[in-house]
């Protein structure tokens, strides 16, 4: 079953855990947990790896994002579940547009673009 036919609650239930993951990661700067979720290619795409990298050396937002959310809602797009939230950091000011999209692949539900504007 892909992962948009599934309702909101149960995309979040799938979904929550997985960006939960992905902040800590991010917080702690740590590649290998932050693109655990990812798709292989882009987990070893380098142009992946060194956004990322810069993003963590450059923006203090990207390494104090806060755990705590307010979910805006599920969209669904072609096989692609995108999940909407305010996200907000433990030391800069403000709230940002966060969106997380998963698919299933292979029959394993998986990253496939996590942006936060």
């Amino acid at each position: 079953m892909s992962i948009t036919n599934k309702s909101d609650a149960e995309i979040l239930a799938i979904a929550l855990p997985m960006i939960d993951a992905v902040i800590n990661a991010s917080n702690q700067q740590d590649w290998t947990s932050f693109c655990a979720y990812q798709t292989q290619q882009e987990a070893l795409d380098p142009d992946n790896k060194a956004a990322v990298l810069k993003a963590w050396r450059e923006q203090v937002l990207f390494t104090s994002l806060s755990l705590d959310r307010e979910v805006l809602g599920v969209l669904r797009n072609d096989q692609v579940a995108q999940i909407i939230w305010k996200q907000t950091s433990t030391k800069v000011a403000g709230e940002y547009l966060a969106r997380y999209f998963v698919q299933e692949i292979d029959q394993e539900i998986k990253e496939v673009g996590f942006l936060i504007d």
